[in-house]
């Protein structure tokens, strides 16, 4: 599903039926999570909105309660869109390799998984324990997607919780940590990454497909 399906499905649920069609909320629910991505959550304000999007600020309740649901619904986005990237990525896997490389593809994809969004939250979590208890829910379900990943990979508990949890947490690192190296020089690492998360050795002609399609699909420019 793309950002824009999922936004139209998370702003369907809210609209009255005879605004479905016109998708108006979604406008209102595009242009919030730009600023909350780029500023945070203190920057969605209605006025500012309204501003922005050229209407008038009353034409905001007809599409939103109240700042409140926005809010809940910029958060349904982030739920839908970056867990399920990383199960989704795990989930079918038919190799060790193939489920690790499609892992560091996503963290990499910004299309899957968003970072930036990842990031204002984990920003926003640091100022409100609700947002905090959410984001704990959602790592635990990243973790434990992974952790079912080495599982059926051979993995034992709780060799396959602790490979899951480096894993996940040393991807989050490089995001959250701001990183700045280019894409080839972290691809150049890529059997020694592996070797680290799984204890085993991947098939150097793997690796090399592997980094060279990301090269091709990515360029070397970090999303």
């Amino acid at each position: 599903m793309s950002d824009t399906e999922l936004l139209q499905s998370v702003a369907a649920r809210g609209a009255p039926e005879a605004e479905r069609k016109q998708l108006q909320r979604l406008d209102w629910l595009q242009q919030a999570l730009e600023l909350f991505v780029a500023e945070g959550i203190e920057a969605v304000r209605i006025t500012r909105l309204a501003d922005e999007l050229g209407v008038t600020r009353g034409s905001f309740y007809w599409h939103f309660a109240n700042r409140e649901e926005l809010i809940d619904a910029l958060v349904e986005f982030w739920q839908g869109k970056n867990t399920p990237a990383i199960a989704d990525a795990v989930a079918d896997a038919r190799s060790l390799a193939g489920g690790i490389f499609r892992f560091f593809e996503i963290c990499i994809d910004g299309a899957s998984f968003d970072s930036r969004l990842d990031l204002a939250i984990r920003e926003w979590s640091r100022r409100s324990p609700q947002v905090r208890a959410l984001l704990d829910l959602e790592d635990e379900r990243r973790i434990e997607a992974l952790r079912a990943f080495f599982t059926r990979f051979g993995f034992p508990m709780p060799d396959a919780l602790v490979r899951a949890r480096v894993l996940y947490y040393a991807q989050i690192g490089f995001y959250a940590l701001e990183v700045q190296e280019p894409l080839a020089t972290r691809l150049g690492l890529t059997e020694a990454y592996f070797e680290c998360f799984t204890g085993q050795r991947v098939r150097p002609a793997e690796a090399e497909q592997f980094r060279q399609y990301i090269l091709d699909t990515y360029g070397d420019q970090l999303p």
